[in-house]
């Protein structure tokens, strides 16, 4: 299904996904093809679930497997090898998916892995593109960039270089719009809430669910058992979502340390934007277009 609105630059696309009557608040559904573009399954129900139920034409890209390299930030429930807790994370997705009428064939993961997508770029970015070439998406729905996830930050990187990749390829712009994730404020993790971006602050839609929309969620977030324990911090009443800002990720998202680096993960905000500029560097040289 391609969709038959004049939707040839970023800004039309969301004005066409935020209008009040027609748009993902309106009562209809939305005649767009959506790609959702995530870091780990289960991010696409914390942050999306209205657009998988509204949205005519939905597919879901994982940037990542969802299992880290080391065990000590698996779940509980996970049992055997890295592959084995990743299958498992793999089958919580598609029980979550089937929920939304969502079949396997529109479920894809890229191959990354859990913490570490970050080093992946020079395999991840060609092949996120090729999938924006072979699908031909209206919007792809991310994450902001906002240092809560090292993760998340690199699924919107990505979505960044491969929009930019394919203008320069000549193809139809793909607007990017980012849903809620989570980021470091006060010293305290906030969820269901955008950082605030420096200068003007982007268009923001606010998306009420239904209570059957909103039960539906729940019982999404119930198949990934393997994460309940995370999951139980985040608001199922409403979505927000909004045009992605430009951003130079040379640049931490904000000041002071970021969410992940006060859990001591293995990666610092630092060591990830060395990673993003050389990314970023290579996409300006044309190396994947």
């Amino acid at each position: 299904m391609k969709s038959s609105a004049d939707l040839s630059s970023p800004r039309i696309a969301w004005d066409h996904f935020a209008d009040p009557e027609s748009g993902l608040a309106g009562k209809k559904k939305l005649q767009l093809r959506v790609l959702v573009f995530v870091a780990h399954p289960d991010d696409e129900t914390i942050g999306a679930s209205s657009v998988m139920s509204r949205v005519a034409d939905v597919s879901v890209i994982f940037l990542t497997d969802g299992a880290p390299h080391d065990p000590c930030f698996w779940s509980p429930d996970a049992k055997g090898t890295r592959e084995d807790y990743a299958n498992m994370r793999w089958n919580e997705a598609k029980a979550a998916m089937a929920l939304m009428n969502i079949s396997p064939e529109r479920i894809l993961c890229l191959g990354g892995v859990d913490q570490d997508a970050i080093h992946g770029l020079p395999v991840l970015v060609p092949r996120f593109v090729e999938l924006l070439r072979q699908q031909q998406p209206d919007i792809v729905v991310t994450h902001p960039y906002e240092g809560g996830h090292p993760d998340h930050d690199t699924a919107g990187l990505i979505a960044h270089l491969g929009a930019k990749s394919l203008v320069r390829g000549g193809h139809k712009p793909v607007a990017i719009v980012e849903m809620t994730s989570y980021h470091l404020r006060d010293s305290r993790c906030v969820t269901g809430e955008f950082l605030a971006t420096n200068g003007a602050s982007p268009p923001e839609l606010a998306v009420e669910l239904s209570l059957e929309e909103q039960e539906i969620k729940k019982k999404m977030i119930e198949c990934y058992r393997s994460q309940r324990l995370v999951l139980e911090a985040y608001p199922v009443k409403a979505e927000r979502f909004r045009l992605a800002p430009e951003y130079d990720f040379s640049y931490p998202p904000h000041p002071g340390k970021l969410w992940y680096e006060c859990l001591r993960w293995p990666i610092t905000g630092e060591r990830w934007r060395q990673l993003a500029v050389e990314a970023v560097t290579q996409c300006d040289e044309a190396a994947w277009a």
